[in-house]
């Protein structure tokens, strides 16, 4: 396995590359690998290699559930991943989604719509649940592109920006 920095070559099912050479390299030393997932298989792998969680489309209680799942595959694997690791990716929805849109987000997850907060105080109110459950670490994205990217970080940071810590 590469160690960083090296030209690599790779041929296999998922595809080949040749003489690819990763510059700059990252500063972080070594770098962190998250997965996500929530199958057993996927809980399974990441308890077994990975540095930190961060699934998306589940509940607070089903994420709680999985990191049991990941801690005591880590534990069997000898390892354990930091407190601080688990984390979550949410879609939400600062204002009532459209239909196209929803139809969109159902037919690639049938349960996207029921675990998508729609407005702010939804939102918030959806991480703290998190929180509560040993969640520390938050990827938001917005379902829709906002029509102004700097009002809607102005307004997710006022919604969210103090559950920091």
């Amino acid at each position: 396995m590469p160690v960083g920095g090296e030209t690599v070559s790779h041929e296999g099912a998922a595809g080949t590359f040749h003489d690819v050479k990763l510059s700059p390299l990252p500063v972080q030393k070594p770098l962190e690998v998250w997965l996500g997932g929530n199958v057993p298989s996927a809980l399974e792998r990441c308890g077994r290699l990975s540095d930190g969680w961060l699934p998306s489309l589940c509940t607070p209680e089903e994420a709680a559930a999985g990191r049991v799942v990941i801690e005591e595959a880590a534990a069997k694997a000898g390892r354990s991943i930091s407190g601080e690791h688990f984390g979550m990716s949410i879609g939400y929805a600062s204002k009532p989604i459209d239909p196209a849109t929803a139809r969109t987000m159902a037919a690639r997850r049938p349960r996207s719509l029921e675990l998508t907060p729609v407005g702010l105080p939804a939102l918030r109110q959806l991480i703290e649940r998190f929180i509560a459950v040993g969640f520390s670490k938050f990827v938001l994205r917005p379902v829709a592109p906002p029509a102004s990217w700097r009002a809607e970080l102005d307004a997710l940071a006022g919604a969210v920006g103090n559950l920091q810590t």
